[in-house]
């Protein structure tokens, strides 16, 4: 006989069917909730433990009072993180990108409405553009693989942005390249220190100064006197420091970096000395840094009085740059015809100027003493180089072995 406690099936009106499915879910709701309790207990334990072991005698004292501890040395950790690095308008602090300041001071322009003007007719630059590229630019530092210490000021960033025309993958690309060059060429860019005795001595010597006054169109002048040189106490890795030096210490300036820079170099007095202090090797990796790695508008090279001892020399080292550069190469034959191109007031007394050399290096001396702090901090920048492919140096000596000489090309000598 069939049992009388047998029940007929339920049957679920069309109208549940939500209400069944809210019940699963509420199950498997208290479920989660059950291994959350389960792992929040086993949590606490591994806790205890840490601090027994931590704490030693101390770890009897109640969780809570330990937790307590956990968020004071928390917030200790937290300040000394701060203390260094909110100082991001600083330009003598260098930022690891595991310790980027919480937020960037924002950026002021302070030049004139005719720069502004030029800004953004030759690089297209604007409050917007300039603050969305100073933005991604200190994202790209911070999430780099590669990038390990650097600066993050506007300043700095802003070498690259112009340098490109505000084109935010061709500034990440040359702000590595910079960070590559200067660590693989320690000998180069290290201690670049105008209380250096070598260095000094050749700043003294007037073999390279920037004018204090621009040219008519507002660009920096750098002024380069080959026989002003003392061959028997320079080298080229010497003589390297020195121009890196002057490029660092006229790198921040706003107005070069929208304007650009004019080279003039007096080579009346070149030497076949001098000429071969520089490797192949290495003129090749000067012509890659100045292209590649330095943020620097260049918009024209002066050779003046260049010797026909140095011909060859300089076809091969033209032979490396990109064409828009070899077009800003002027070949002048006399201070005389150099001085017909450009405002003499501007140069020096000994070339026709009105203000004497001495004077001139004395000021520009006195700029080197004012940012020497800031030079030396650039020293701790870091970049990993084991996890850059084909850094600056291998990629020099790589195109030489394959016998990259590049096709000559004829100047002609205004």
């Amino acid at each position: 006989m069939a049992s009388s406690t047998t029940t007929a099936p339920t049957t679920v009106p069309i109208g549940c069917v939500h209400q069944k499915r809210l019940s699963s879910f509420q199950r498997a709701v208290v479920q989660f909730g059950c291994v959350l309790k389960v792992c929040h207990k086993r949590l606490r334990n591994v806790w205890f433990v840490f601090w027994e072991a931590r704490l030693g005698r101390e770890a009897s004292r109640p969780l809570e009072t330990l937790l307590q501890d956990i968020t004071v040395t928390s917030q200790q950790i937290r300040l000394k993180s701060t203390t260094r690095t909110t100082m991001d308008n600083d330009t003598t602090t260098v930022h690891s990108n595991c310790t980027s300041p919480a937020s960037y001071q924002q950026y002021t322009w302070t030049l004139t409405d005719k720069l502004r003007k030029t800004a953004k007719s030759e690089l297209r630059e604007d409050e917007h553009l300039r603050s969305q590229g100073l933005a991604q630019m200190r994202e790209f530092i911070a999430k780099s693989p590669h990038i390990k210490r650097c600066r993050t000021d506007a300043l700095f960033l802003l070498r690259f942005l112009r340098t490109k025309k505000y084109s935010i993958p061709q500034a990440c690309a040359m702000l590595e390249k910079y960070l590559t060059v200067r660590q693989a060429n320690p000998a180069w860019f290290s201690r670049l220190d105008i209380e250096d005795p070598e260095i000094e001595a050749i700043i003294d010597g007037g073999y390279i100064v920037p004018l204090p006054e621009r040219d008519d169109h507002g660009r920096q002048v750098v002024l380069s006197v080959a026989g002003n040189l003392d061959l028997s106490r320079v080298s080229s890795a010497l003589l390297a420091r020195v121009h890196f030096l002057v490029q660092e210490v006229l790198a921040d300036d706003e107005q070069s970096q929208i304007c650009g820079y004019v080279h003039c170099v007096d080579e009346r007095e070149l030497s076949m000395k001098l000429m071969g202090m520089w490797s192949l090797v290495d003129i090749k990796k000067v012509a890659d840094c100045i292209q590649n790695g330095l943020p620097s508008r260049i918009n024209g090279f002066n050779l003046i009085g260049l010797p026909s001892t140095a011909a060859t020399l300089l076809e091969f080292c033209v032979s490396l740059l990109s064409d828009k550069l070899r077009k800003r190469i002027n070949l002048y034959r006399t201070v005389e015809d150099f001085a017909g191109k450009i405002n003499r007031k501007i140069l020096p007394k000994e070339h026709g100027g009105t203000v004497p050399m001495a004077d001139m290096i004395a000021q520009f001396k006195e700029r080197c003493r004012q940012k020497r702090t800031q030079l030396l901090a650039m020293d701790d920048m870091c970049l990993e180089l084991s996890k850059v492919p084909g850094h600056c140096a291998d990629s020099c000596r790589r195109d030489l072995d394959a016998g990259m000489i590049g096709s000559f090309r004829k100047l002609e000598v205004d």
